[in-house]
């Protein structure tokens, strides 16, 4: 038990320390968390010095890859048809397919190809540039930790830039797994409401730790990610944020994967994300047979359909402004 106070709800009563070790690269550092008894919300507290240092360039944010052409050029048509464009390419492909996830997501966000949107620790921009191909023409993205600036050739620009350098005014402000990672999150939400129009959407998409995963395998998580992910928060926390940053938590959707699961098993036997061992790397190798990773996929559909997966959509209207310090 620990006296320290939550730094989202100001809770000082049966605060408990959890430590947690580095199992992304394997490094087994121990850090500590902070696990609020009030909002549940779980709290770095022994920060690295230097946090360049735990994201180095095999991280995965900076090693995802555009798709090939033939693919890319095939989903502009569908992407474009799930947002209302009438093609009979585009319509087949989409009556084929389905729509992408992502545009689902904007769908709830009430987003059109020409509202603004910023994504804030975007990486070097895969989904970005996914979306200016498919028509949406007024997307920028931002990542402190890209080596520079990236201007590709459709006119999409991701910008080596701190969050709280950013001006203008956004339809919609999105976090996807960046949340997280941030200091201070009531400041970066107050940040949000300054660079959004009033009643437009704020999407904050993050693992969540009133979930099963957490309950059950607690600093064996794998989603806690020590120490990348600074804080680790609940339903109720991010209520309470949103009530101190002129937002009001509109929806909130499920999306946690199997890896909730798997991963959690492997660091629980001392295996980590990039162990030769480990499913995510050499799945032949893995200590997991095909009838127990379709269990965990099984399971993880059911946990995201009664509200207990480890990653959650938060899509937050702003209804008032506040301005941040």
């Amino acid at each position: 038990m620990i006296a320290a106070s939550c730094k989202i709800c100001n809770n000082i009563k049966n605060n408990y320390i959890l430590k947690v070790r580095e199992m992304y690269f394997g490094t087994r550092e121990e850090f500590e968390y902070m696990e609020c008894s009030n909002c549940g919300c779980l709290q770095l507290i022994n920060s690295p010095k230097d946090y360049s240092v735990h994201y180095p360039k095999n991280y995965f944010t900076f090693n995802q890859k555009h798709e090939n052409k033939i693919k890319s050029l095939l989903n502009r048509f569908r992407d474009k048809a799930a947002m209302g464009e009438n093609s009979l390419l585009g319509t087949i492909l989409l009556k084929k397919y389905g729509s992408p996830v992502y545009v689902d997501r904007m769908k709830n966000a009430g987003i059109s190809l020409k509202d603004s949107i910023l994504d804030v620790g975007c990486g070097r921009g895969i989904l970005l540039h996914k979306m200016k191909e498919s028509g949406f023409e007024n997307v920028i993205g931002i990542d402190p930790f890209i080596d520079k600036t990236i201007e590709y050739k459709n006119g999409l620009k991701i910008l080596k830039k701190d969050f709280y350098e950013m001006d203008g005014l956004y339809d919609l402000i999105m976090f996807n797994h960046s949340f997280e990672h941030m200091e201070n999150p009531v400041e970066v939400m107050k940040k949000s409401n300054e660079l959004l129009k009033l009643n437009k959407t704020l999407l904050i998409r993050i693992p969540v730790a009133d979930s099963y995963a957490f309950k059950h395998y607690r600093n064996n998580w794998s989603s806690l990610d020590a120490p990348r992910h600074l804080y680790l928060h609940t339903k109720n926390s991010i209520k309470i944020l949103a009530e101190q940053s002129g937002f009001e938590v509109k929806k909130i959707n499920y999306d946690s994967r199997s890896w909730q699961l798997w991963g959690s098993e492997q660091y629980s036997k001392n295996i980590s994300l990039l162990d030769e061992r480990s499913y995510y790397t050499n799945p032949q190798k893995s200590i997991f047979t095909k009838n127990q990773i379709d269990q965990f996929e099984k399971k993880t559909i059911e946990l995201n359909k009664n509200g207990e997966g480890d990653q959650a959509e938060f899509y937050l209207q702003k209804i008032s402004e506040v301005t941040s310090a």
